[in-house]
């Protein structure tokens, strides 16, 4: 699709606020330059310099992921959006089978834990019982000694 195909509002509009939004972030005011590019592409969503324009100014990687796919749903050859969202992926890959291995990990201490818990109680009781069978002993030799 074209860059500019299928505008909403005005063209002139547009590149108004495109304007405004590079006024904007080149002053620092990423705000500003954030509601001024979010217009404009209200206003023209088939723009691939409004999306380019909102990549830089977005922190939360899912807005930043769907700016990229409206990119390369415009403009399918742009390489360095490919490779972008594709890092992107990657990196989400990465997050997920990282908290699969932490959540096994958990799993695994958690066993070990109850394992442990259950020798302790199985030693507490063998340890009872052989202090009763001793003591049981004592009393029969004992009574042996004293009542002959």
């Amino acid at each position: 699709m074209n860059a500019q195909a299928k505008p909403t509002g005005s063209s002139s509009e547009f590149d108004q606020l495109m304007r405004h939004g590079r006024t904007a972030y080149e002053r620092g005011d990423l705000t500003l330059a954030h509601n001024m590019w979010k217009e404009a592409a209200l206003l023209n969503p088939y723009s691939e310099e409004v999306w380019l324009a909102l990549l830089d100014v977005l922190d939360a990687p899912e807005d930043q992921r769907v700016c990229l796919e409206n990119i390369l749903s415009i403009n399918p050859m742009n390489v360095q959006a490919r490779r972008m969202l594709r890092a992107y992926e990657e990196k989400q890959q990465q997050r997920v089978e990282s908290r699969v291995k932490k959540q096994s990990e958990a799993k695994r201490r958690a066993r070990e834990r109850r394992r442990a818990r259950w020798a302790l109680v199985r030693r507490a009781l063998l340890l009872g019982v052989l202090i009763g069978v001793t003591g049981i002993v004592f009393a029969i030799v004992l009574s042996i000694l004293i009542y002959g």
